[in-house]
């Protein structure tokens, strides 16, 4: 049977065409996202959003993901096309992914990882900009509780939903040292905080000499007397900033969890916010410098994190930590407003953790 491709008005099961797949057996030569037929197409708009924030998914049923790549969807398969489309039972909603093949070395032998790349790719890992757009596709598989089918075989990558444990807050407000430290105690007694500097001895012997910027002044060399007076700017300017407070642009607070640390730690990092954070986009300060608190885990063993079958034990860990990390994640925005991440980027309800 064809599936209808043309853009078409959404029907009641919120599915649409996208241009350029004309029969369903075109998608088995192409990455698919297998979505529970219980998740709205508004909601994985919002998710590619939040990532891809030009996107418009749900309007116009493709969305560029990279100079080469696109994402198209949501198809919906009768059993017929799912055949075609070499869809395992009982996926019936996908959205497609139009992307270069780009392969690196295969694997080294041995080597896991909790996506399951090494075990879906043994020939040839995917890079660049196939690597890009199909870490996303996983990174959204775990989010709705889907899947990835990989183009031109039956491997399928179903990420664990509970594997994203860290949450990230973006926000306008800084919080000082110690009283993060205090937020963090009522949830982790053990925290701490980890304030730590470097000594700087000044700029380097060819920053004063010239040697640093005359790669980039060949078509117009600096003269002695104007190299000179850059210099006495740039000392007026050292010397003002020796001169004022002290200024702490990041830091962090951790502790251990459980009696004897058997769970590992709880860690806030605080830096400053990354330029054009996808996340924040839309935001009214997102023009203005921003603060960024990270909450992470830091369990005993990072192996078992990577892995793409953990241990038992791991997982029990994983389990009593999780409403640690919901609940320190929920005192800091309460404390700084902001908007709040999962660790792939995707954006959390503050209300609903």
């Amino acid at each position: 049977m064809a599936l209808r491709v043309r853009r078409q008005a959404r029907n009641a099961a919120g599915s649409r065409g996208a241009g350029g797949i004309g029969a369903a057996v075109e998608l088995s030569a192409m990455h698919l996202l297998l979505v529970p037929s219980t998740v709205h197409p508004e909601d994985v708009c919002d998710l590619v959003r939040a990532r891809v924030p030009a996107s418009d998914l749900s309007a116009t049923g493709q969305t560029a993901l990279g100079r080469h790549s696109a994402l198209s969807g949501p198809y919906k398969l009768s059993m017929e096309d799912a055949v075609d489309a070499a869809v395992p039972m009982p996926w019936t909603v996908v959205y497609a992914l139009s992307a270069p093949i780009e392969r690196e070395d295969p694997p080294i032998p041995g080597t896991d990882d909790r996506d399951g790349f090494t075990h879906a790719f043994p020939h040839g890992l995917p890079w660049r900009e196939e690597g890009r757009t199909l870490q996303l596709l996983v990174a959204l598989a775990r989010r709705v509780e889907g899947a990835v089918r990989i183009a031109g075989s039956s491997g399928l990558l179903q990420p664990d939903p509970q594997q994203a444990v860290d949450m990230i807050i973006h926000s306008p407000y800084w919080l000082d040292p110690e009283v993060l430290l205090g937020v963090v105690q009522r949830v982790v007694p053990t925290a701490q905080l980890e304030i730590e500097g470097a000594d700087w001895n000044g700029p380097s012997d060819a920053a004063y000499s010239g040697a640093a910027i005359s790669p980039y002044l060949s078509n117009a060399p600096i003269s002695p007397y104007d190299l000179s007076h850059l210099h006495h700017i740039a000392d007026q300017n050292d010397m003002a900033v020796m001169a004022s407070d002290h200024v702490i642009d990041g830091f962090a607070v951790a502790g251990d969890i459980g009696p004897y640390g058997e769970d590992g730690a709880l860690e806030v990092l605080v830096h400053v916010g990354r330029d054009r954070e996808p996340a924040v986009i839309g935001q009214p300060w997102a023009d203005q410098p921003f603060v960024t608190y990270e909450v992470r885990w830091a369990p005993t063993d990072w192996e078992e994190r990577e892995r793409r079958i953990p241990s038992q034990s791991f997982l029990t860990s994983r389990q009593r930590v999780q409403p640690l990390v919901r609940a320190l994640t929920r005192m800091i925005v309460e404390a700084t407003g902001g908007v709040v991440t999962d660790e792939d980027g995707f954006w959390l309800d503050r209300y609903g953790l």
